[in-house]
């Protein structure tokens, strides 16, 4: 237990912290789930409109410190790439 009143207060912003980061990761990985389950589906309607919300999500953890800014941008790559590679169209000859 924290015996000065500086430690307790750094308690206290920790544990509001460490709440506000669980909320947010939260956010986003229930948004990453929405938005694979509609590129397993082939719903290309579904898939825009859950990756709108995918991306909003990277982005506020990104704003809010929550994630560093090169594991959003990663992890919005890998999800578009994953996207192309699924509704890739074939080129006839």
């Amino acid at each position: 237990m924290p015996i000065n009143k500086s430690a307790l207060k750094r308690e206290r912003q920790n544990t509001e912290r460490k709440i506000r980061n669980r909320v947010i990761k939260s956010k986003v990985k229930t948004a990453f789930k929405k938005l694979s389950d509609s590129i397993d589906s082939k719903k290309k309607d579904e898939v825009e409109a859950n990756l709108k919300l995918y991306m909003s999500e990277i982005d506020k953890a990104v704003k809010k410190g929550v994630y560093h800014i090169n594991k959003g941008a990663r992890n919005k790559s890998r999800i578009m790439k994953k996207i192309s590679q699924t509704f890739k169209e074939k080129k006839s000859a």
